[in-house]
């Protein structure tokens, strides 16, 4: 596992170097309809070659643009080779990748990278650490007693909830990327998302909020390490 891990740091770190070599505007042209239903950019097409070319040997790779590509081995890897495309197209600095690999229906490590700061979380069984992409000195990730907020993806789709999130004065702040909003769990007070997921958005974050209180339904998913704050908007559902 420790090969897969170190294949994906370096998938990363190339993409993170190109990105700070300066944005082109040959990184924003719109291409073609993704596997995932959206019309990918040419970032996104950049981003998944260059995962492809580090991680292929491992396993068969579900990305969201290329679709299924299938090999022997009974690893599958889930990519979303750039979580956040709005915010990159729209240079919001809050934008970046997220891998998994699973085997039998069981995910076995992730790696998400918000590519805006180099923050890099890697989960593996009960080990979740993070560090910086350019020093790697990895440590423990543990919840922050300080947070104030909390995350709700999406909540422009939303109808009654966002109500209720108002009237009960419940602090939120809607950044766009959802993998990486689930990297940054323990940081907030919740992470809330309404709407349809797919496997590429929450394969390798949902793995880091395992040990987090959650509820996980079809078009819904509310995870938080805060028990009080769990049962208030559990209660608006």
């Amino acid at each position: 596992m420790q090969d897969f891990f170190d294949a994906t740091i370096k998938a990363n770190q190339e993409i993170y170097k190109l990105l700070q070599n300066g944005l082109r505007d040959e990184l924003f042209q719109p291409c073609s309809k993704g596997a995932g239903g959206d019309v990918s950019i040419k970032m996104d097409l950049i981003a998944e070659e260059i995962f492809i070319k580090y991680l292929q040997s491992f396993g068969q790779i579900l990305s969201e643009e290329a679709g299924l590509l299938k090999s022997n081995s009974p690893y599958q890897i889930i990519i979303d080779p750039i979580d956040g495309s709005d915010n990159f197209l729209s240079q919001l600095p809050y934008f970046g990748t997220s891998v998994a690999i699973k085997k039998d229906d069981k995910t076995l490590g992730a790696i998400i990278v918000n590519l805006s700061n180099g923050d890099i979380f890697l989960k593996e069984n009960r080990n979740f650490t993070r560090a910086k992409l350019d020093n790697l000195v990895f440590e423990k990730v543990i919840n922050n007693p300080h947070a104030k907020l909390g995350i709700f993806e999406r909540s422009y789709h939303s109808n009654s909830l966002v109500h209720k999130l108002r009237e009960n004065k419940v602090k939120y702040r809607s950044p766009g990327a959802f993998a990486l909003s689930l990297a940054y769990a323990h940081d907030v007070k919740f992470v809330l998302y309404e709407g349809k997921m797919r496997i590429y958005d929450i394969a390798a974050g949902l793995y880091m909020c395992d040990d987090l209180y959650k509820i996980e339904r079809e078009d819904f998913l509310l995870v938080s390490k805060d028990k009080e704050i769990f049962d208030k908007i559990s209660k608006f559902i």
